[in-house]
């Protein structure tokens, strides 16, 4: 099985290479050193086999095309553009800052994700393994029968007793190892993709998280010479959206048929009005790289609001969630102490 490499270690990368390379250090000197000094392994691996293939006379691009582990076909391209073009060190450094924005991008949207998830998970364990524990000693104090208990009580001790099974801990591990996998192989399915679509907040965050990848690879591609149809078919696939990937074929068909490139996207209903028409300006305006680069940025504003507007919408039902547990646990504690008072 092939290790993924995280887009930090990439950009770490990318960015020493293009420091480097613009300090004058040829090309074979340069992944030598990176093939000593790279933390990820396998980068460190592939940067000695490309230094072994430079040494051999081999070009670049062919050598990182041997490890489409570590270097995407996107990347791999835009190094052949580069070295025919004699624009290898603004490349490198386009590579170094995509993967950056990457890695921000990510953390952005797991910071907005993750957080509740984990308040709501701390608080689901704390209340369980706590409240019955406390619970447990009064009901010792009271000398009751588990029978003699109401029904929230029972449920209560019931949990309080699951979770107090290592078996319970057993199941929950490999339930989550059994998620983790189907996500990995599954989670990008148009089904799945489809689906999160429709969740109001989460769909069009994601949408807008892949319309940013679309748009700054196009403007990347664009600006070092691909041609428009290789920059399509290539922002596509590095948009990580499902749903943008089944639109592709039909966009660059449309674009081959002769529609404009804001006709072809906006046919999609992928892309937002604003998006179109900011393309569309760039067309008729002959700057559609002016133009890429400033609704990369509007976007990039509009994705940060996006994630500090679902965070604030996840808040609310957090606290439900948090509420409707806390009153459980109390109720459940107080009961056998109402009926203990009625029954004197």
């Amino acid at each position: 099985m092939k290790q993924r490499i995280p887009s930090q270690q990439r950009a770490v990368f990318f960015r020493c290479l293009s420091t480097l390379f613009e300090s004058g250090v040829s090309l074979l000197a340069s992944f030598d050193l990176l093939s000593r000094q790279t933390e990820c392994r396998p980068l460190a691996e592939a940067a000695g086999m490309v230094a072994r293939g430079l040494q051999r006379g081999a070009t670049l691009s062919h050598c990182l095309s041997q490890f489409p582990e570590c270097f995407s076909e996107l990347q791999v391209t835009l190094v052949r553009v580069g070295e025919r073009s004699g624009a290898l060190g603004q490349v490198f450094a386009r590579l170094a800052q995509q993967e950056e924005q990457l890695v921000v991008l990510q953390q952005r949207l797991r910071g907005a994700l993750l957080m509740p998830l984990f308040i709501t998970g701390f608080c689901i364990g704390l209340l369980f393994l706590v409240a019955p524990l406390m619970l447990g000693s009064v009901l010792q104090q009271m000398g009751l029968e588990y029978s003699q208990l109401p029904w929230m009580t029972r449920m209560l001790v019931s949990l309080a007793s699951l979770l107090r099974n290592p078996f319970c801990w057993i199941l929950v591990v490999v339930g989550l190892l059994t998620a983790v996998g189907v996500w990995r192989r599954h989670g990008r399915s148009r089904v799945l993709a489809a689906w999160l679509d429709r969740i109001p907040g989460l769909g069009p965050t994601f949408r807008l998280y892949g319309s940013l990848r679309f748009v700054r690879i196009l403007e990347n591609t664009l600006n070092v010479g691909v041609p428009l149809l290789a920059c399509l078919e290539m922002a596509g696939s590095g948009s990580g959206h499902p749903l943008l990937k089944q639109a592709m074929p039909q966009i660059i068909g449309a674009v081959k048929g002769g529609h404009e490139l804001h006709e072809a996207l906006a046919a999609s209903r992928f892309f937002t009005g604003a998006a179109v028409q900011n393309i569309q300006a760039g067309q008729e305006s002959g700057s559609l790289v002016k133009s890429l680069q400033s609704l990369a940025r509007f976007q990039e504003i509009e994705l940060n609001y996006a994630c500090d507007t679902f965070t604030q919408l996840l808040e609310p039902l957090v606290m439900a969630v948090v509420g409707a547990l806390v009153g459980f646990c109390v109720i459940a504690t107080v009961l056998p102490l109402s009926q203990l008072v009625d029954s004197l």
